[in-house]
């Protein structure tokens, strides 16, 4: 039998360089925003937010006669939301207009006082907190600001122009436009608020859902007024409408890792064997890369999971981009991440490995005043040196990542056969 050898390339493992970061209010992530003008752009649109609320609530007191669409709009927004309950769950993200309460948000801004429709958002935000998910505190706190400013903009397009209440107004073309100008308002206070959160990873706006739902939001409020038993239909087929669009969603992302955004490792093994069969067949090269992150578990435990989440992060952003379209890339396991490389040869396989490597190791995740990096163990294997089946091309891969970690990690190492050496 041919013995096996294995190519070892890489530099030794950098010592650990990360520092533990700030810790300010227990463990309130807030504070660990890579810089202070981030936290202070936060906290100013939360403040904001409530501060012209509580304004308006004593420049503009509501009338005892807002109560009842108040309550109708609040009860409407939570039995939808309660309905739904199972399929928002299982939504990747937690942003406030995400779901259905977008549409009962602007209905509120069209139909409510100023400060009431800002209290619909709170409102809002409660529920899905102790209903739905509890997320990350700021991000939650700062989504439900962003909306409140939003409806607080939407509702005072009528108030600014002089024009009467959308309940009193004639629904003429003048009107519709005042209406639109409205959702616009709406959905753009909204999108620029959330732009600068992108950075350090608020979830960004779904533009085209939230439109959907401002136009939904629009026939709530007008169905309120001129025809109330529809409302409740509408408000019927807005939830049936989104559980179908969330399943659909839902489905179509099952074979994604919620994570990283990469294939999980299921569905990367399905599309593995295809391209396997088909290039084996046609006697093309083939590559297989496996990467596993260094001391990812003591990562996790001097800084907590969620960097440890932002390094998965990182490391799936690298891969992507330095890999092309046609190669597949799954994560395998926790720390675990494989890559198919079809028409490439063991050497710029190699190639390809250490570019990967050097590019991880130079990259860092921001904590606060410090940063925390990580480092990865490759190891390469190519058809057929390292097997006729996938499988086997796998445990080849694997058994060069092994030695990998052995040999001090931080490096890449090659799979040969010692015909192929």
């Amino acid at each position: 039998m041919v013995g096996d050898s294995l190519m070892a390339t890489g530099s030794r493992g950098r010592r650990d360089r990360l520092a533990a970061p700030r810790r300010l209010l227990g463990s309130w992530s807030l504070w660990e925003l890579p810089r202070r003008g981030l936290i202070g752009y936060l906290l100013l649109v939360d403040a904001a937010a409530f501060a012209a609320t509580a304004y308006l609530f004593v420049l503009r007191p509501p009338a005892p006669s807002s109560l009842l669409p108040f309550s109708a709009l609040l009860a409407g927004m939570i039995l939808s939301s309660e309905l739904s309950r199972s399929v928002e769950r299982s939504r990747a993200d937690t942003r406030l207009g995400a779901g259905l309460d977008a549409a009962w948000i602007f209905a509120g801004a069209l139909l409510l006082p100023p400060a009431l429709a800002a209290v619909l958002v709170v409102a809002s935000a409660g529920y899905r907190w102790f209903r739905i998910r509890r997320g990350i505190p700021h991000r939650q706190v700062f989504a439900a600001s962003a909306t409140m400013l939003s409806a607080l903009g939407a509702s005072l397009i009528p108030v600014l122009l002089g024009a009467p209440p959308f309940a009193d107004g004639t629904r003429d073309f003048e009107s519709f436009a005042l209406v639109f100008a409205t959702g616009l308002v709406f959905l753009s206070v909204d999108a620029a608020l959330a732009a600068p959160a992108a950075e350090f990873g608020a979830e960004p706006s779904g533009f085209a859902f939230d439109a959907a739902m401002v136009a939904f939001g629009l026939l709530l409020a007008w169905s309120a007024v001129d025809w109330p038993f529809v409302t409740v239909v509408l408000a019927g087929a807005l939830v049936v409408l989104h559980r179908a669009g969330t399943m659909r969603a839902l489905r179509g992302h099952a074979g994604t890792d919620s994570g990283t955004g990469l294939l999980t490792a299921s569905s990367w093994l399905d599309g593995a064997r295809t391209q396997f069969d088909l290039l084996r067949g046609r006697g093309a090269d083939l590559s297989l890369l496996m990467l596993d992150l260094d001391h990812f578990a003591r990562l996790n435990d001097r800084h907590g999971r969620h960097v440890g989440d932002d390094v998965l992060r990182a490391v799936a952003d690298t891969l992507r981009a330095e890999v092309r379209a046609a190669d597949l890339v799954g994560r395998f396991g926790g720390e675990e991440f494989v890559v198919l490389l079809p028409g490439t040869t063991r050497f710029d396989a190699h190639a390809i490995a250490e570019r990967i490597r050097l590019r991880i190791a130079s990259t860092f995740v921001s904590l606060g005043g410090t940063f925390a990096g990580a480092t990865v163990s490759i190891g390469v294997s190519s058809h057929p040196a390292g097997g006729e089946t996938l499988d086997r091309l796998v445990g080849a891969a694997d058994q060069a990542l092994r030695a990998a970690k052995g040999a001090g990690r931080n490096r890449t190492v090659v799979f040969e056969t010692e015909d192929s050496a």
